[in-house]
């Protein structure tokens, strides 16, 4: 049987728009906050989010589009990594005002998730293939992964990392119930296995990480027949 992925258009404004993969022009300025990477310039804010959907609004479900003066861009951990030391667009800086290297903004970021370097791995691994990634914890996961933009297609996969630590915690009875959590949006379940061969100092040696990918789907008989039929 053919594997097609759900890809659902949205009814918006969109439709003959055409979203930039990756952000432009000067270097944006964040500021790590604790808890994710801060963008206080407006313009820098709206360009990121505009050119590859980086970040959400403080006060907005999506992009900054509250109208509201103080509104910032919160950019989380894997995406600030990507842009600061994978594109070079983004220049983080502590809440002292320094500016954080490689090393230290990992430490930091592990200190938040020490699954931290596994879902960069990851995060990665789906931007090579041209995913737009945003946070899955609403859906119990840990990404959400959109074709082209947000703005313009649901999400088509609810993706879940898995490490080599996480033993048999997927097994049937605990992957039904995250499986029907997507199914109630028309999305598929992606588990990204991850396996950690050193230790990694460098953004280099993500590289050295192996991810594989299961896709969980629930196989519907009566759908597969009328499809055989046309």
């Amino acid at each position: 049987m053919d594997f097609t992925f759900n890809c659902k258009r949205k009814r918006c404004p969109y439709k003959n728009y055409n979203f930039a993969p990756f952000p432009t022009g000067e270097i944006c300025q964040g500021v790590f906050n604790g808890l994710s990477v801060e963008v206080t310039d407006a313009q820098q804010g709206r360009s990121l989010y505009d050119n590859g959907c980086y970040g959400k609004g403080s006060k907005s479900r999506g992009g900054p589009a509250s109208g509201e003066q103080d509104e910032t861009l919160l950019l989380g951990l894997e995406e600030s990594c990507f842009l600061a030391f994978y594109l070079g667009k983004l220049e983080i800086k502590s809440l002292s005002g320094d500016t954080m290297d490689w090393e230290t903004f990992l430490n930091a970021a592990k200190e938040l998730n020490e699954r931290f370097l596994d879902n960069l791995a990851c995060y990665l691994y789906l931007k090579a293939k041209n995913w737009v990634i945003k946070s899955g914890i609403k859906f119990g996961g840990d990404f959400l992964i959109y074709k082209e933009s947000p703005r313009l297609y649901h999400a088509s996969f609810l993706v879940i990392v898995q490490t080599s630590d996480d033993g048999d915690y997927y097994q049937p009875k605990n992957l039904k119930g995250v499986q029907r959590v997507a199914e109630t949006s028309d999305k598929d379940v992606l588990i990204l296995r991850v396996s950690q061969p050193k230790e990694i100092t460098t953004p280099e040696d993500i590289q050295e990480i192996t991810v594989t990918e299961t896709i969980v789907r629930r196989f519907n008989y009566s759908s597969f027949v009328q499809s055989k039929q046309h």
